[in-house]
Formats: structure tokens, sequence, C-alpha cells
């Protein structure tokens, strides 16, 4: 005989378990609309969080690759990139504004994930970082900061200025007694490089006031650089001190003073950006006497984790300020790289 009872419990139980089953399906699901999957916002818009399996395309356009500060920062920029599994196109804007825009043009169209500027002329570089935006892509502005762009990594210019100035109106004062006809090697076709110019003169007067600025001439590169100090010591053949806003134009200066034999004992160069051959003809106590740190290879590497940053924490609104070492032949040698 059928055991009515024992057919009615098994019954029961199986009616439980299809109502938890039921439960469990409705709590995970729940119509899909409470939860969002990695890489997407709740709203189905994807994010750009790079991961391990993100390779990430990094299109960067420097000013002028002459000037052996922007071979530096671009190589900073291709290292850390290297280690994280990235790819890197630099692209030399030749000290061109025009060249720098179908640059960030072709960056657009080859899909970059992130396209980083440092640019010669920061208002001509608008139109094409807002069309980047517009392709969702992260811009990263270096050394000018163009309008739009997610991060700014920057020198502080009139500060940067200043301190190669305090070494030159100290050696004033100290080697030539407070008075020397000076040289100021400066760029004024780039507005932030004015104040860096302005920092330098401000600190020489500071420090040795009855030195006497005698010129001013622009140079970025070492050949300006040439030409620039080979126009001063026509004019002002008693110049025995000369700063320049990179070390570029000031290697140019250094030549040339060589070549002229007037590179005697109590002759002043000076320049900023800390280039290895800088470094170099300061540590072999030249008339190279003195640059100023601001570490560019690491300067470019702190440009990849800084889009990196961005891309997962969104844009970044206070500019990223790099830090300032003096180098004399005091320490040098601790700035070459074997």
């Amino acid at each position: 005989m059928v055991n009515m009872r024992n057919i009615r419990k098994s019954v029961f139980s199986l009616l439980i378990i299809v109502m938890a089953l039921a439960l469990a399906a409705c709590s995970s699901g729940n119509g899909g609309n409470s939860t969002s999957t990695p890489g997407n916002t709740p709203n189905g818009t994807k994010t750009e969080t790079p991961n391990a399996e993100k390779k990430l395309k990094i299109g960067f356009t420097v000013a002028n690759l002459a000037n052996t500060y922007f071979v530096d920062l671009s190589e900073g920029v291709k290292t850390r990139a290297q280690e994280l599994g990235y790819t890197v196109t630099v692209h030399d804007g030749k000290g061109d504004a025009a060249n720098q825009v179908s640059a960030v043009e072709n960056f657009i169209t080859q899909k970059m994930d992130v396209i980083v500027i440092s640019p010669v002329d920061e208002k001509a570089l608008e139109p094409a970082v807002k069309e980047a935006k517009k392709a969702n892509i992260v811009v990263i502005s270096s050394n000018q900061n163009i309008v739009g762009s997610d991060a700014f990594l920057t020198v502080p210019e009139h500060g940067y200025g200043s301190a190669i100035g305090e070494v030159a109106g100290k050696w004033i004062a100290e080697k030539l007694n407070g008075e020397a006809e000076v040289a100021i090697i400066d760029f004024p076709e780039l507005k932030s490089i004015i104040e860096r110019a302005d920092g330098i003169r401000e600190a020489i007067i500071k420090h040795a006031p009855n030195a006497k600025i005698v010129a001013n001439q622009s140079a970025n590169t070492v050949e300006k650089g040439m030409k620039a100090m080979e126009t001063i010591l026509q004019a002002h053949p008693n110049v025995k001190v000369v700063a320049a806003v990179n070390d570029a134009g000031a290697l140019g200066v250094y030549e040339v003073v060589k070549a002229a034999k007037k590179d005697t004992p109590d002759f002043f160069i000076g320049g900023l950006d800390a280039t290895q051959e800088a470094l170099q003809k300061i540590k072999e106590d030249t008339i190279y006497r003195a640059t100023i740190d601001i570490d560019p290879n690491g300067m470019g590497k702190q440009i990849v984790d800084t889009a990196v940053k961005v891309m997962q924490d969104g844009p970044i609104a206070e500019p990223i300020a790099v830090n300032m070492k003096t180098v004399t032949i005091d320490n040098a040698a601790d700035f070459i790289k074997e």
C-alpha cells in the first residue's frame, strides 16, 4: 500500500527547494540594473581604466627634438611605457605649431588612447585638443598648458629661471667683485619662457646689483646658441657671464666662447635642464659652471604615470609641479648616467 504521508512530505520538500532556487535567481539578477561589470558604469558607458590586458597606445608630440631636453623627456616616456607594456609614437614638432597640429590629428585618426603634447604654441593646439577629447582620448600637457587637457605637468617657470640666476649672481659677487657684463640667452617666442628669463634677470640683480645686463638673444638649440653668442661677442667682447633658459642654448654659447679663446677661469656659463652633455662639462670644471636639474627623463616617466592615473580617476585640475636641484661641480657626478 502506498504511504500517502510520505508522498505529501516529499512533495512539500520539493516545493521548498524550487522556491529557494527562484529567490536566489531574483536576488542575483535584479533585472540587470543595479550592478555593472568591470569597465562599465551603471548606464552602460565604458570607462578607460587600464589593466593588465589593456595595452595603451600613446602619441607624444614634442616641441623640438633638436633640444636635448626634449630628447631626454621623450626617452623617459618611452622607458616607462615599455615597462608597462604600452606603445609610444614620438613626433618631432621641429618648432612648428602647425606641424604639431597635424601630428595630433594623425594621433586621433590612429585611435591613440593617450596624446601627450609639449607644445610650441599652446593656443594653436587648443582646437586639436578639443577634437581629441571628442574622440574620448586622454590629453596630457607638458611644459605649457593647453586648455582642455586632462592634466598638466610643469616647471614653475619664474622659479626655474631664478634658480640659475641665483648661481650666476653669486658668481659675480664672489668671483668678479660684484661687477660684470652679463648676457641672457632667452626664448620669448614661448610665452612661458618669458617668465623664466625674468627670473634669471631678477635673481642676478638681487645678488649683484652692479652687474650690467648688456645683451638678450633668443636661442633654444645649440646652433642658435652659437649664432647668438657670436652676435653678443661682436657687440660686447667683455661679457663674462652668460645665463641661458636651457642647456641647449648654453652649450652653443660654450662652443663659441671656447673658439674665441675667452674661456678664462672667471668666465661663467649656466643653463637649465641638466642634460648629460652639460653635466659632463660641469664635472670637468670647464667654464660651464651650473645647470638646474628637473630630471626630464624622470618627468617623462611621470607623464606616463599621470596618464594612467587620469584614465583611472579622471582629470587632474591642479598643475603638477616637478622638483628642481642646482647642479655645480660639487655634485655633478651624482647626476651623470653611467
